[in-house]
């Protein structure tokens, strides 16, 4: 069944980058799609090796919330090309799940970039017509091995009504702190890697972001709310340093082998954003992390992170 995946989709150039919800051809990590054999869809994708964000890594792995980015962004294409969505259309993602079944297939070669295949099954939960909820899950196929399963509930929005939403969520927020823009990012070593840049939290009882709104990757085009992949990576980052200050992790240089988030509100700008961390359990060299989003004293998003180490 491999070999027909790959026949049917080419990996020679990227979808139209409005597709994917990106704004730089080269954050766009989906090059093909189409309907597959049982009323699912099947997804190329391929992740650059010279990319400032997933790039920057301290092991010959591709990192696997690459592919869980690849699965985000694969999402829309097939909402937007199957379901007649249109581009522009807003949503919210509620939740967003993945587990990797095979670490070994993001091994790098240090000569390629990583390729594969995902599959889609959407559950369409909307009446009469008209969209609403939907639910998408599937697997990513890398060569002959399904190296992640994934999973994710998204909500659209009608152009007014959320506009009449965020105008109301706006207007009650208090004025901008401070405190928020001057939070200091923790040492890239803490987190597993090079470019201070790309670490998303600071120090403290719990974990501030750093929202630096030029970074490239994480705020590609603008946004009227924190983004919610780069809530998840302040999500692993403080997961990473939770574990290894409470002895259960070797070394910050650790996989994410599952992630779990549910989001229950918009994180806004202008105000501090933290995230708590609180190391759940631990065997066999893999621990969990039980995380929260707080901004205004308030309980935004929630997740559960399970951490490992890479093979030797």
């Amino acid at each position: 069944m491999t070999s027909d995946l790959y026949g049917k989709l080419t990996f020679d150039q990227t979808v139209p980058r409005s597709l994917a919800h990106r704004q730089a051809v080269g954050e766009v990590f989906v090059t093909d799609s189409a309907p597959g054999p049982d009323g699912d869809f099947l997804v190329a994708v391929q992740v650059p090796r010279a990319h400032s964000l997933w790039f920057d890594r301290l092991v010959p792995f591709h990192d696997p919330f690459c592919t869980a980015e690849a699965a985000r962004q694969g999402s829309f294409v097939v909402l937007h090309r199957y379901f007649g969505v249109p581009v522009g259309l807003p949503f919210s993602l509620l939740r967003w799940q993945f587990r990797v079944h095979d670490l070994a297939a993001y091994r790098d070669d240090e000569r390629s970039p990583l390729q594969g295949v995902l599959r889609y099954q959407v559950d369409n939960k909307s009446r009469g017509g008209e969209l609403g909820d939907l639910t998408l899950s599937g697997e990513l196929t890398v060569g002959s091995s399904t190296a992640m399963s994934f999973h994710g509930d998204v909500v659209f929005f009608g152009k007014a009504d959320y506009a009449a939403l965020r105008e109301f969520q706006q207007a009650s927020k208090p004025p901008p702190d401070p405190a928020a823009s001057a939070v200091t990012p923790l040492d890239p070593a803490l987190v597993g890697r090079r470019d201070r840049r790309n670490v998303v939290i600071g120090d403290g009882e719990r974990f501030p972001y750093v929202i630096d709104t030029t970074h490239p990757s994480y705020f590609d085009h603008a946004y009227d709310h924190v983004p919610g992949p780069f809530i998840v990576e302040g999500f692993r980052q403080a997961a990473v340093v939770a574990a290894v200050r409470a002895g259960e992790l070797a070394s910050p240089v650790a996989a994410v082998l599952g992630c779990s988030t549910t989001f229950g509100s918009f994180g806004e700008f202008g105000a501090l954003l933290e995230c708590s961390a609180e190391v759940t359990g631990a065997a066999g060299g893999r621990v969990t992390v039980a995380l929260e989003l707080h901004q205004y004293g308030k309980r935004l998003a929630t997740a559960g992170i399970e951490l490992g180490p890479y093979p030797a």
